[in-house]
């Protein structure tokens, strides 16, 4: 069988690698999240929950160009506001769901209140969720793993939160959102930021480790190297 993998690019950016086919979900934009190292990597396709810096950094994504009918997955959206003011403040995101041979992965962005039955049944089962730890700008850490009980996530993966100098000072930590989790055997610490995906993993919060640009292997896009003869042209034209 395929591997299914999830590695954790840093705040809410994931790449979902599945008969070698590559997803990344909501590239940053290292210029507005902080702590974070700038984002190149490669993919065949990218998705975006919302219109902000933090999520929807394209640029960052070199593109294969393979046709998205090649894509392993069937892949549905759920509209939802980003914060409990419905939407009218930091406006709407989508809930990506993502799902193949019986496997369905889950990346509900920045979900800003609690799902409503329709949504509930629709994530409800999820093999593997990925969901903000706790913001003020969308769900808190005591909200969102609600979240996770009402679907019976059976993998929590957080995501989004404050980690030392790595992330916003308006975003919670991994611990704040762990707290609520009553088992300590039920939270997975993992020394690498790769999840493998299988229909019999154990139920568990996998907490990811963050290893920079250094660990992204096949998908890094190494940077141009400026000749002096480019570095000359672009000097005589700058103006």
């Amino acid at each position: 069988m395929d591997k299914m993998e999830i590695q954790w690019l840093g705040h809410a950016c994931f790449a979902i690698r599945y008969k070698g086919y590559t997803i990344v979900i909501d590239p940053y934009n290292s210029d507005y999240t902080a702590g974070y190292p700038k984002l190149r990597v490669r993919a065949d396709r990218v998705l975006v929950s919302h219109e902000h810096f933090g999520h929807n950094y394209r640029e960052g994504v070199l593109l294969s160009g393979r046709p998205e009918s090649d894509c392993p997955f069937a892949i549905e959206t759920l509209r939802v506001p980003h914060e409990f003011k419905m939407g009218n403040w930091r406006g709407f995101c989508k809930i990506h769901i993502l799902e193949a041979d019986g496997i369905k992965l889950v990346h509900m962005g920045d979900l800003g209140t609690q799902l409503d039955g329709a949504q509930i049944r629709r994530l409800y089962g999820a093999d593997v969720v990925m969901i903000c730890a706790g913001s003020a700008t969308a769900l808190p850490s005591q909200e969102a793993k609600r979240a996770t009980d009402e679907i019976m996530a059976k993998v929590i993966i957080p995501m989004h939160y404050r980690d030392g100098k790595r992330g916003a000072h308006r975003l919670e930590s991994v611990e704040d959102f762990v707290y609520y989790f009553e088992s300590p055997e039920f939270i997975h610490r993992y020394d690498t930021d790769t999840f493998l995906v299988t229909p019999d993993a154990e139920p568990q919060v996998a907490v990811l480790r963050y290893l920079g640009p250094e660990a992204l292997g096949a998908l890094a896009v190494p940077e141009e190297k400026q000749t002096r003869k480019g570095l000359l042209r672009r000097i005589l034209y700058k103006n």
